[in-house]
């Protein structure tokens, strides 16, 4: 092992295993419960895991190895259990430094994986067992709630189709599969923002009309102040918590349905890759204000009838009782390339909607817009020539 290999951190990990053969589980979208792909076993996410997500002790019917293994996670996760909290999570941070990577050794092959520090699930490269780091999902960083993949990964042509439907300069066979690369499946952390607005707004607004004076038509535009107010209250207003997500793409991807929230386990992690956040939600207020301020002006926009170019002269609405959830959602990203440049798309896995930049073909635009404009040339120049 070298020296730089020696002075990178260690951090826990635990394995979600198997109680009948002791293999490594893994969630299955399908039926929404942790399979074993090695016995065919299947249990509930909340029988199998006790409610804060750490593996239940050995029964009589497990192996001593799979016991062993489970009381070496409930020992590595041995931190009390609570939801998160920002207020208090702040009150004990101090410069919290997430750059970098950890070492782990993985309990299955025994091999050393780094990871960044940010990582909450990963699998492991050598024997491909996905692996749930203890230190970023318990205790104080577990999150507040999850909403588990819906969409199979095969299942996302069919929204690929639909998202590029219609879409004629598209280069042909842009999403073959050997131009696509793999559909990677992760959980994305986000901010759920609850708040409420109060106050007034101002705005102006114009009414114009016409009359005749003498030979001439004269338009006159009279500007009035109008006033509307209200209380309004915001709930689960998303941001992403992630600095590597593009901000865009984890926007696009909305809505999630947060009907279909549930309390965090562990157990959906396995089987997909997730962060934990890494942009805190005193940063990400700027965005939810702007997010939540252009609504409430829309909102009161709409009750003014009558007027044309409306807009906001003064803004007299104050935000109160803000509050914050810690949530994962789930995101697929793939990626596709052309012409040399790297195209990023990302999917909802929930509702499977796709989001992403398109490439335009130079042939095919020059087929739709440069050949009608010679045609159109030609029967005017043939015009032209039996007019001479």
């Amino acid at each position: 092992m070298s020296s730089e290999t020696n002075n990178v951190p260690s951090g826990k990990m635990f394995l979600h295993k198997c109680p009948n053969c002791n293999a490594t589980l893994e969630f299955d979208i399908r039926s929404g419960n942790v399979i074993c792909s090695y016995c065919g076993s299947s249990y509930d996410v909340e029988t199998l895991l006790t409610e804060n997500g750490r593996p239940e002790q050995g029964t009589a019917s497990q192996s001593s190895q799979a016991a062993q293994n489970a009381q070496t996670a409930q020992e590595n996760a041995d931190a009390p259990l609570r939801e998160f909290d920002w207020g208090a999570y702040k009150k004990h941070l101090k410069r919290e430094d997430l750059s970098g990577t950890k070492s782990y050794l993985c309990q299955t092959c025994g091999a050393e994986v780094i990871l960044d520090t940010i990582t909450a699930s990963a699998q492991c490269p050598y024997c491909g067992n996905f692996l749930i780091l203890t230190e970023n999902v318990m205790a104080g960083l577990r999150p507040n709630g999850i909403i588990p993949f819906k969409i199979l990964p095969e299942k996302l042509s069919d929204s690929v189709k639909n998202f590029y439907k219609n879409k004629k300069l598209l280069p042909f066979h842009f999403f073959d599969k050997n131009r696509m690369e793999k559909v990677r499946g992760l959980y994305v952390p986000f901010w759920l923002y609850d708040c409420s607005l109060s106050g007034g707004i101002t705005f102006l607004g114009d009414k114009v009309s016409s009359f005749r004076s003498g030979d001439y038509i004269c338009t006159e535009t009279s500007e009035y102040k109008l006033f509307r107010s209200g209380d309004m209250t915001f709930a689960r207003i998303p941001v992403d918590a992630s600095i590597k997500m593009p901000n865009d793409l984890m926007d696009s991807i909305e809505p999630f349905d947060y009907s279909q929230l549930t309390e965090f386990n562990s157990g959906y992690l396995t089987g997909f890759i997730a962060d934990r956040f890494d942009s805190d939600p005193d940063e990400n207020l700027p965005r939810m204000t702007t997010r939540v301020g252009n609504s409430a002006v829309e909102i009161l926009r709409q009750n003014i009838q009558g007027y044309s170019n409306v807009r906001v002269s003064e803004n007299g609405l104050n935000m109160s009782d803000s509050s914050v959830k810690y949530v994962m959602l789930p995101v697929y990203l793939f990626d596709c390339t052309y012409a040399g440049k790297t195209y990023h798309y990302a999917a909802n896995g929930q509702t499977g909607k796709v989001v992403g930049e398109l490439p335009v073909s130079k042939g095919k635009k020059w087929l739709y817009f440069g050949i009608p404009f010679l045609i159109v040339f030609a029967l005017i120049f043939a015009f032209l020539m039996m007019l001479s």
